[in-house]
């Protein structure tokens, strides 16, 4: 039998971006749009609690999946009653726990893709098969409960979901959620759900998988202080989960990762608590930025740009200018010091992701920079 190690690609988008990194650590002009990660501050009160924290020697060993009271402030904060809460060094570490616990060797996982580019070797890495469902590019990438019928067999055991989806910024609604709730129900499926983008919804309203009661006994549902709480380097995360998959899986964690950072912890309690001041600001910061960089970029000859509705991503479609996106990243990044993450790591080729992670006056720059680059690349290629 072939090692797993063998079968799984490391992350494309963390390569693109050490690739960029290294080039603005040299000093070329860089802009880089491709890690998902919040540049704002943490909140004031987290910062705070982790100065604490420190001061009382609150570095040692907690439990496997985290502390009583962070729990306690989960359940307060999301209104999740029911299930379990799990604590765990981000939201990586619980969605590969879920599927490595529920999913084994020829067992299929439902993949609505484009997706995530750690979704499938998190499959791969439990041995069971990643079985991509494609979104329909004329509904916002969303994939519909007939097409999850035509993909689903005897071997499939769970569905990976993500919402909002990373990297379309695609926001799913209440009735579309509702189909991939009862699609579960039908073949007995569990729901592995990713709602780490939670915070950053515009001009929709969110609704979580939570929300619907009947989903929660099969529910597996992943968030993290990364994103809403801009934490992503503190790394904790939490899910929570019905008896006895949260047994499995904190079986799983005590073993494969350990206990959450202390530290970590004391900071996303203290936010957790803090008022929702922070995420309003957080939420209209990215906003602004969605608007802004969207109208530059619409109306670039070749490139067909998606607006979101959540994460804080563009979407856009550059086969007009060059069928291959990964030439077109290397390129723009080498002619204009710009790097985008090209589709294929997302498993839909043609396409890249535009993380709107920088302030405006950079957001434009880089649009003007793009603009450059497809109509000087046209004319090259032509």
């Amino acid at each position: 039998m072939k090692p797993l190690s063998r079968t799984v690609s490391p992350s494309i988008t963390m390569s693109l971006d050490r690739e960029a990194r290294a080039l603005i650590a040299s000093g070329c002009d860089v802009i880089n749009l491709t890690a998902g990660q919040v540049d704002l501050p943490m909140p004031e009160p987290g910062k705070e609690a982790i100065r604490r924290a420190l001061s009382e020697n609150r570095t040692g060993y907690i439990a496997a999946t985290g502390s009583a009271d962070v729990k306690d402030a989960v359940r307060r904060r999301t209104g999740r009653a029911e299930g379990e809460i799990l604590l765990s060094a981000g939201a990586k570490p619980l969605l590969s726990a879920a599927v490595a616990c529920l999913c084994g060797p020829g067992d299929d996982v439902l993949l609505p893709t484009p997706c995530y580019t750690s979704y499938p070797e998190m499959i791969r890495l439990a041995g069971a098969n990643p079985v991509c469902v494609f979104g329909d590019p004329e509904n916002r990438f969303t994939v519909s409960r007939a097409a999850l019928e035509r993909a689903a067999t005897d071997r499939t055991k769970a569905i990976l979901f993500n919402n909002p989806v990373n990297p379309t910024g695609t926001v799913y609604a209440k009735d579309e959620l509702a189909e991939i709730v009862g699609f579960c129900r039908a073949h007995d499926l569990y729901l592995i759900a990713d709602e780490v983008y939670g915070a950053f919804v515009y001009d929709v309203p969110f609704v979580s998988l939570y929300d619907f009661p009947d989903a929660r006994e099969r529910l597996i549902l992943v968030d993290s202080a990364s994103k809403s709480f801009a934490m992503a380097g503190l790394r904790l995360g939490w899910a929570v989960a019905p008896e006895p998959a949260a047994s499995a899986i904190a079986g799983y964690l005590s073993h494969a990762v350990g206990c959450p950072c202390s530290l970590s912890e004391r900071a996303a309690k203290a936010a957790l608590e803090d008022d929702e001041a922070f995420s309003l600001r957080l939420r209209e910061a990215f906003r602004k930025r969605r608007d802004l960089l969207f109208p530059l970029l619409k109306d670039i000859p070749g490139v067909r740009t998606e607006r979101s509705d959540g994460a804080f991503y563009l979407w856009a479609d550059v086969r007009g200018i060059e069928p291959d996106d990964a030439a077109f990243c290397r390129a723009l990044l080498s002619e204009e010091g710009v790097a985008l993450t090209p589709g294929s790591a997302f498993l839909c080729p043609g396409y890249v992701r535009i993380a709107y992670t920088h302030p405006e006056p950079v957001l434009a720059e880089a649009a003007a920079r793009l603009k450059r680059f497809a109509a000087q690349y046209g004319k090259h290629a032509g």
